[in-house]
């Protein structure tokens, strides 16, 4: 079974609007879909979780016409997840139509971008994973990052947030996960420009994140 890790840029004629707000809003630091139900009827049900301002989103959500009925749970000071029944755009179910095909699975979690995309894998068999890039709408943009035979690793590194990606790659690059270790996490640190303790905790949830994901 292949996996290809895409990204989608969208342009301002398909971005869902809710994507929008928090990309061009200074008070997100991370939205990422957790979980979804395609029920296939005249909505789809998500599950965000995201960290920045609670408040600010949840007025977004209620001027969204695109938006039903949603819950937003509040998990800490600046992170919470939202339950949300979507009323999908043509764009929206032509997308989904295409990337749930056959033998298509799309893995959780879709990670929404500031500059517009969303970053995410898919499993399949060949030739529905080309027939999925070919059914991309009009206003999306495709690129493929990589492909590859299905091993689990895409959940793993798909369930890092982006400075928990950034801090295993500087750790890596740094020496702080050779044996012996050649750099402290005080060097991490620095290389973020971050607290030795930010950089620590950083480096602990990604990888209790890895094992999770790997189920090792």
């Amino acid at each position: 079974m292949k996996t290809v890790r895409l990204t989608l840029r969208y342009d301002a004629e398909t971005i869902h609007p809710m994507h929008r707000f928090v990309a061009d809003s200074d008070a997100f630091d991370s939205y990422r879909m957790i979980h979804g139900n395609l029920v296939g009827d005249d909505d789809n049900t998500f599950i965000f979780y995201v960290v920045g301002d609670p408040d600010a989103y949840a007025a977004a959500m209620e001027r969204t016409e695109e938006v039903g009925e949603y819950d937003l749970t509040r998990t800490g000071d600046r992170s919470f997840t939202v339950y949300v029944r979507d009323v999908p755009e043509t764009v929206d179910e032509r997308l989904l139509e295409s990337l749930t095909k056959g033998s298509l699975v799309v893995l959780p979690p879709i990670e929404y971008r500031s500059d517009w995309t969303i970053r995410f894998s898919v499993v399949g068999e060949s030739e529905d994973l080309r027939r999925a890039l070919a059914g991309i709408p009009e206003g999306i943009e495709a690129t493929v990052d990589r492909v590859g035979e299905y091993d689990g690793t895409d959940a793993a590194v798909g369930a890092l947030t982006d400075r928990q990606r950034e801090a295993l790659r500087v750790g890596r690059e740094l020496g702080y996960f050779d044996v012996p270790r050649t750099a402290s996490v005080e060097d991490v640190a620095a290389a973020l420009d971050c607290a030795p303790g930010t950089a620590a905790e950083h480096l602990r949830k990604a990888e209790a994140t890895v094992m999770d994901a790997l189920e090792l």
